[in-house]
């Protein structure tokens, strides 16, 4: 999006999303409610954010094809680089475990997702950056940067797709595109329902139909804000300040039909992908016009503009609540290594994760644009 027509409710909404996904990563109680639509939003917003135009010829687009390198694909290959290169060093913290005794002592109901790492050579670290470059694993540090690299796939495929359809009239255009996110929606329904009942993180060939359909959601939107269908509906205040509340009732209602798992492609059904991605969008959508010209709205601007700092290294923050708790209350030290949380902590030591994880990356990053530009706090 051009920073000179950046708007800021949309960073709002994303600060807002951030902040939930790492609240959500420390599987709280309210961890099942946030998955019904983090995701959703985050890609729907992509979608929203694209614009046409990008596609309307091939030197437009191949300069978007290496803006999406740039802020998608490089950050995706540098952080997981660095993870992976670290691997021994993270066991030596703990953050990593080679203790047998960890599996044994971990709580967790899905043991499985304890891993236990090794102390590797040159060799094998050599090959862990390869299969980074090559999309082929992300270690576990990273683990929650998964979809950057479909959401990099699906921005390429979406340029291609606008550019095929260039010379269409608005309505042929809308058209094709509700067909192709129909598409979408059957096949991801088709992959939830049982045809990869346990879906790897890594399969982007799986993944991709669930962050295309939001993706297009977002797309589609944009296109009746554009056409001016909407402007009616958002000059009315009550109406955006009411979505809040409703959206959220409607959310509430709908979590004992199950949950949203894009990383595993399980979408419940079309149907309910559609409507939770919508009430998600819309709950945030009506916070943040409320919160856009007060101090939380600052904030949340602020967070908003950092998403992928946090996104990268929330987990690495994590562990130093793990190691504070586990000092604090005499657990064995390789209990750091539970991911990417310790279970067992109570709600306040979540909502503890939850601020660390937010703020050490901010710090981060502040830190470094102060080292590329020692005026910055003037």
């Amino acid at each position: 999006m051009d920073t000179k027509t950046r708007n800021n409710n949309i960073d709002i909404i994303k600060g807002i999303a951030i902040i939930l996904m790492v609240y959500g990563h420390t599987f709280g109680v309210a961890r099942d409610f946030i998955y019904l639509f983090h995701m959703p939003v985050f890609i729907f917003v992509s979608g929203y954010c694209f614009n046409k135009a990008h596609g309307g010829s091939l030197q437009q687009a191949e300069g978007y094809f290496f803006s999406r390198v740039r802020r998608l694909l490089l950050p995706y290959m540098g952080f997981n680089i660095v993870y992976a290169i670290l691997n021994n060093l993270f066991i030596s913290l703990n953050f990593y475990s080679d203790n047998g005794a960890f599996k044994q002592d971990v709580v967790f109901i899905q043991k499985a997702a304890q891993t236990l790492m090794h102390r590797k050579g040159v060799k094998e670290l050599i090959a862990d950056v390869y299969n980074v470059l090559t999309l082929k694993d992300i270690p576990q540090m990273g683990s929650a940067s998964w979809f950057l690299i479909v959401l990099f796939l699906v921005c390429v495929l979406h340029c291609f797709v606008e550019y095929v359809i260039r010379d269409f009239s608005k309505k042929a255009r809308m058209a094709a595109l509700v067909a192709l996110m129909a598409c979408n929606l059957l096949v991801a329904y088709a992959i939830s329902m049982g045809f990869a009942d346990e879906a790897p993180i890594a399969d982007r060939h799986l993944q991709f139909f669930g962050v295309y359909s939001c993706y297009l959601m977002g797309v589609l939107t944009r296109t009746f804000v554009d056409g001016g269908l909407l402007t009616k509906l958002f000059a009315k205040k009550w109406a955006v300040l009411c979505s809040a509340p409703v959206a959220f009732g409607l959310l509430l209602a709908l979590l004992p039909f199950g949950t949203l798992e894009l990383s595993k492609s399980a979408i419940v059904s079309p149907l309910f992908l559609i409507a939770t991605t919508f009430l998600g969008m819309a709950m945030l959508a009506s916070l943040a016009s409320d919160l856009e010209n007060n101090i939380v709205g600052g904030w949340l601007t602020f967070i908003g503009k950092h998403t992928m700092s946090i996104l990268f290294m929330h987990i690495l923050a994590f562990k130093l609540v793990s190691v504070c708790y586990c000092l604090a209350i005499s657990k064995p030290m390789y209990m750091v290594a539970s991911w990417p949380v310790i279970f067992d902590a109570p709600e306040y030591v979540l909502i503890i994760y939850t601020i660390v994880g937010v703020a050490i990356p901010l710090v981060a990053d502040l830190a470094i644009d102060k080292i590329k530009c020692p005026t910055y706090f003037i």
